[in-house]
């Protein structure tokens, strides 16, 4: 009989795995299954390192396509310092290639506007301007910040340090525009900072008025021009009227909806309209039981009373010679020197 060895020579006979395994040991048996777990773990590596792969690449081509550098078309007669070099721009689908190399800073085209477009963000080379949809400032233990400023100098980076704002000169100002069929059009109405002094300014609430005129202070403006109705001091005095046109004044220009108090006196000048105002105390003496007391033209007796010198007082009532009251008469028990009093105002 063959040994197993002179089986295998001659190729009659072969180990089976059990007899490999007894003849390799337990640590054969380990190193087998650690090979198994390694070429497992690295199948699954690269099963997964594919769809990664393809994501970074999409996610790069989806960032390049997103955000876009675009250079500024710079023909401008006459003004080739104002716009920028390039064009930033996020998302916007509408701000197209074409539309970007068509805008200009005193274009011909309208099309070309950026009144006719909407964008995600956008910072416009050509006026030097962000344009975005919304915008929201928060701030941790410090307050969110919106600051608007103007330096005297000459555009767009020249600083004049030896110069400073005229009063009246508008600094700043956060406008509002509507939406026309020719796009967006210029403010309507605004609030805006001018410069009183060198420490101090206005706080200004101006409206374009439809059509052109002369403001109270004697500038001329057009129908889309703003006008400066409304300004608070920096004693918080409020000014209302105060460049609004005299011939377009409406009337009341202050309308309160509502009660309204005061702490104070009122002035009024001119007539007043149906408001009592410099009013005067006016008194006249009469011997008998009466006594009567006239107010001065382009007045009216708001009030009045009288004083009998002897006797109870009887009565007491306003005189009227036409729609309002203009005199107070008095009337006493005994006949003696009374006085009567009315309380006169303008109207």
């Amino acid at each position: 009989m063959r040994s197993p060895a002179a089986r295998l020579r001659a190729g009659r006979g072969t180990e089976s795995d059990h007899e490999r395994g007894k003849q390799r040991g337990p640590h054969g048996r380990i190193l087998i299954m650690t090979i198994i777990r390694l070429a497992s773990a690295f199948a699954i590596v690269l099963t997964a390192c594919s769809p990664a792969a393809a994501q970074s690449v999409l996610f790069e081509n989806t960032i390049a396509n997103a955000l876009r550098q675009r250079p500024a078309n710079r023909h401008c007669a006459g003004c080739e310092e104002r716009p920028g070099a390039v064009h930033l721009i996020a998302d916007s689908p509408l701000l197209t290639d074409a539309w970007i190399a068509g805008h200009e800073y005193h274009g011909t085209d309208p099309r070309f506007g950026d009144n006719k477009v909407v964008a995600d963000f956008w910072y416009d080379a050509i006026h030097r301007r962000i344009y975005s949809r919304s915008g929201v400032f928060h701030d941790v233990d410090d307050p969110a910040d919106v600051r608007l400023g103007r330096a005297p100098g000459r555009y767009p980076n020249t600083l004049d340090f030896d110069t400073l704002h005229d009063e009246g000169v508008t600094v700043g100002q956060v406008g509002f525009d509507k939406w026309t069929h020719d796009g967006f059009s210029s403010y309507f109405a605004a609030m805006q900072g001018t410069v009183r002094d060198a420490q101090t300014g206005y706080l200004v609430l101006a409206t374009a008025m439809g059509k052109p005129g002369i403001t109270r202070t004697g500038s001329r403006f057009e129908e889309d021009d703003l006008v400066r109705h409304v300004r608070l001091h920096p004693t918080g005095q409020l000014e209302i009227g105060f460049e609004t046109p005299v011939e377009d004044r409406v009337d009341p220009l202050l309308l309160v909806r509502g009660a309204a108090a005061m702490e104070g006196s009122l002035t009024v000048d001119g007539t007043g309209g149906n408001v009592p105002h410099a009013c005067t105390v006016r008194s006249a003496t009469a011997r008998g039981r009466d006594a009567r007391v006239s107010c001065e033209p382009m007045e009216m007796a708001i009030s009045g009373g009288g004083r009998c010198e002897k006797g109870d007082l009887k009565g007491s009532r306003p005189l009227a010679a036409g729609a309002n009251p203009n005199g107070w008469e008095v009337s006493c028990g005994k006949s003696a020197q009374q006085t009567a009093y009315a309380v006169c105002c303008g109207y």
